[in-house]
């Protein structure tokens, strides 16, 4: 646990998003909107096991581009390279442009779905505390040294080392398993082959 937090708390993303998180979380409760519509903020954990699934599986595991370029690399930075290098750290977070990209676009759905520019600042607030710990879901998942205590936890990172060592094609939760199992993509070792690509995912080849 010690190594996760060490590491966790040093990277400058996180320390960026710890103090966005508290930024937006007092203007949040000095607009007022938080009194009166505070259960907007379990929304972020409802949608999350799914947008985790679809984001993981169509955005992050996209064909790469045959093109040489700067989306090209923005690709192998966002995750291609770190499936090729699962313990590189500075491949474990995301680069800046997707956190930011990431983040408007939420803000949007936000906005649709509670019709407020004001009430979509409550999930898009701890929308940010949730990516943080998705991000140390994440950086646990990749720390040898960390054992989970949970029972949950520990098939959690088995999970995950399966989708990075023996199958890239399934087990896409991070932070839970919700939307693989009710998508049909959680399995056991013995459930599928082994690919010969988990390492070189959708075209990369270093």
């Amino acid at each position: 646990m010690q190594d996760v937090f060490k590491i966790y708390f040093a990277h400058r993303t996180v320390q960026v998003l710890w103090f966005v998180f508290f930024a937006f979380l007092a203007l949040t409760l000095d607009l007022g909107v938080f009194r009166t519509h505070w259960w907007w903020l379990f929304l972020p954990i409802i949608i999350a096991p799914f947008y985790e699934w679809y984001a993981h599986k169509y955005l992050l595991h996209a064909q790469l581009s045959k093109k040489p370029g700067k989306f090209r690399d923005f690709q192998i930075r966002l995750h291609h390279g770190h499936h090729r290098h699962p313990q590189n750290i500075d491949l474990l977070f995301a680069p800046w442009l997707a956190i930011i990209l990431h983040l408007t676009q939420t803000y949007a759905l936000f906005a649709l779905i509670t019709w407020s520019f004001d009430v979509a600042l409550i999930p898009f607030t701890f929308g940010i505390l949730y990516y943080l710990f998705y991000e140390w879901m994440h950086l646990a998942h990749h720390t040898p040294a960390y054992q989970p205590k949970t029972i949950i936890g520990q098939k959690l990172k088995r999970a995950h080392m399966r989708h990075h060592f023996h199958n890239e094609n399934y087990c896409w939760g991070i932070t839970n398993y919700l939307g693989d199992l009710c998508l049909g993509t959680f399995k056991e070792r013995n459930d599928v082959a082994k690919s010969t690509t988990a390492t070189h995912i959708s075209g990369y080849s270093e």
